[in-house]
């Protein structure tokens, strides 16, 4: 071999202190005195160098804000982070491992030569095997250092560096519109969730991946079958706007909204307005979508929940509606129906808007209303731990609005039957008058909250009635709604009073059902009535204090007062005569009872 020395090296001359210019070395010195390298680039540097600023005062600058946004990164302890770090790095020290081995190995290898008690001592057994001891020398060489070879060996290693330079530096400016590109959709995405934060909904993070935001649009206090159903995920989308995951804004056919309906012989006479938020695909419009659709199907849940233990208060219930019965022919239907399209009401929707509109409305505030004595019922301490489960009872929502449509059905009957027998006993030529005092223990002079309004909407209704008959007859009645204990339905009070000699027949009269009422306010009419031909003069007496009289002058001649909601009627005759009838069907005859007598 040559002398001379051998100087070829691919790789440029490793510095004394590895650590001070390695490339990881490098980057923490740089965001120690630069910060982030969102705010590096290199108009900036070349402005610093040309004004020569102290770079002492822009590390205190840059140091506070590194500071600030550090305190903004969450921290990542991820168990699966965890283990794929601790794969690599058993995969680095077993590669470190098996690096020093061979090392030891090859210097053993080069000791057998001269030491071989030595040299074997720290060989591996596989090597043993492969090759004789001591088959391995080694010379030192004293070469010439060659100068041209030098100078090609320095070209090499600065052209290696050049290279290695240019592509750290691409890498850094890839990796640096990487980071702008990452930071422009990070703000972008944090931007809209500020926006639907401001708006009032409540930003959490989601129960299963604690590492994504959420938005929650349900209700506190909702049923234990909606509790996790008001949450929806905000995802980054690929731009960086927040992108919602699909949630529920109908139900199966398209059903987003109670619908009420008001059936009379089978017709629909009215339909409430099905008018929900426009569909602009907005993630706000979403979220509100979702939010009514939620409040929505768990108000229909609790509708069908209650009805089901009201069949025998005339409410019936199918697979997908609940049927209020409002007497022979008419009802309200409730169930869910799809959104309508058209902005403008359609002219379908009946004469009966106003009635079917206010029935989803209270139906609306009443959920509202349990949702608020649930929430106050949670404030309160709890009751104490018993072994058996407490049972839910449904909230009260089918209740308080059956009352109020068949106490208004039943005052609305009541009404026309007054009207008709002061018709009656007017188209007679008698006096008679009536005035209604409805929903009396319901008026409040003064509104103080909404709770204290729904409170009186929810207990026992009741009305007044004065009627004032001829005779000096006046009836008061008192009619009460609840479908509880202990009415179960429409229940009268009726208090009569007259100046008669039947008032020990008199006093207060409680009757059930809506048929004994009007039988006994026919009856009193007709009493009234004898009453007022006794007060007329003293030619006819009253018998047996029926509904008969004959008269003083003609025992033979008698006379009969029979009353019903079609007609007053007088029948006159002698004792084994033919009897005349005389009807009053409200109409203006132009003959009075009064004239009839004096013709008999």
């Amino acid at each position: 071999m040559s002398s001379d020395p051998l100087l070829l090296s691919l790789k440029s001359w490793p510095d004394e202190n590895l650590e001070v210019t390695s490339v990881s070395s490098l980057i923490s010195q740089i965001q120690a005195q630069r910060g982030h390298f969102r705010d590096v680039n290199e108009s900036i540097l070349q402005a610093e160098i040309a004004a020569g600023k102290d770079e002492g005062q822009t590390d205190e600058k840059h140091d506070g804000e590194t500071e600030d946004k550090a305190d903004k990164v969450t921290e990542k302890d991820s168990a699966t982070e965890l283990r794929n770090a601790k794969m690599e790095m058993a995969d680095l020290v077993a590669h470190a491992l098996n690096e020093a081995l061979l090392g030891l190995d090859y210097v053993s290898f080069l000791v057998s030569l001269h030491n071989p008690d030595t040299g074997n001592l720290s060989m591996s057994p596989a090597l043993k095997q492969s090759v004789p001891a001591g088959s391995l020398g080694f010379d030192k060489i004293q070469r010439k250092i060659d100068p041209k070879a030098l100078k090609d060996d320095e070209i090499v290693s600065r052209a290696w560096k050049i290279e290695g330079l240019n592509s750290a530096a691409d890498a850094f400016l890839a990796a640096s519109r990487k980071l702008g590109d990452e930071v422009e959709k990070e703000g972008r995405y944090w931007e809209q969730v500020l926006a639907i934060r401001d708006e009032g909904w409540v930003i959490t993070r989601m129960p299963r991946e604690r590492q994504t935001l959420g938005v929650r649009y349900g209700f506190a206090e909702s049923a234990a079958e909606y509790k996790n159903k008001g949450i929806g995920a905000l995802r980054r989308g690929e731009d960086g706007s927040v992108a919602m995951d699909d949630v529920a804004t109908t139900g199966s056919r398209g059903k987003a909204m109670l619908r009420v309906r008001m059936l009379e012989n089978g017709e629909v006479k009215g339909v409430s307005i099905q008018d929900g938020s426009k569909k602009t695909g907005s993630v706000k419009d979403v979220i509100e979508r979702a939010r009514n659709f939620v409040y929505e199907d768990e108000l229909f849940f609790e509708i069908m929940r209650e009805a089901r233990i009201m069949a025998n208060q005339g409410i019936r219930t199918s697979e997908d509606g609940v049927t209020i019965q409002l007497g022979e022919h008419r009802s309200i239907l409730i169930d869910m129906a799809p959104l309508d399209e058209d902005e403008t009401v359609p002219d379908v929707l009946g004469a009966e808007i106003g009635l079917v509109q206010g029935v989803a409305m209270a139906f609306r505030i009443l959920l509202s209303y349990n949702h608020r004595l649930s929430l106050r019922k949670r404030s309160q301490p709890p009751p104490p731990l018993t072994q058996r489960k407490q049972a839910v009872p449904p909230l009260s929502l089918v209740r308080p609005i059956a009352t109020h449509l068949i106490h208004h059905q039943h005052l609305s009957h009541l009404q026309g039957l007054l009207a008709s027998l002061i018709g009656l006993a007017k188209s007679a030529g008698l006096h008679a008058e009536f005035s209604l005092k409805p929903l009396q223990n319901c008026k409040q002079p003064v509104i103080k909250d909404v709770e204290s309004a729904v409170e009186a909407f929810l207990g026992k209704l009741e009305s007044e009635a004065t009627l004032v008959l001829p005779g000096g007859w006046k009836i008061e009645i008192h009619m009460q709604t609840m479908l509880g204990h202990p009415l179960f339905g429409t229940g009268f009070i009726i208090n009569t009073s007259h100046d008669g000699i039947s008032a020990r027949l008199m006093g207060e009269n409680r009757f059930n059902s809506v048929e004994e009422m009007e039988l006994y306010l026919c009856w009193c009419l007709e009493r009234s009535i004898v009453n007022e031909i006794r007060c007329m003069g003293d030619k006819w007496q009253q018998v047996a204090q029926g509904n008969e009289m004959w008269s003083v002058d003609k025992q033979t001649r008698r006379i009969r007062v029979e009353v019903s909601r079609v007609g007053l009627a007088i029948v006159t005759g002698t004792t084994g005569g033919t009897d005349a009838r005389v009807v009053w069907d409200g109409s203006d005859t132009g003959r009075s009872l009064q004239d009839l007598l004096k013709e008999f």
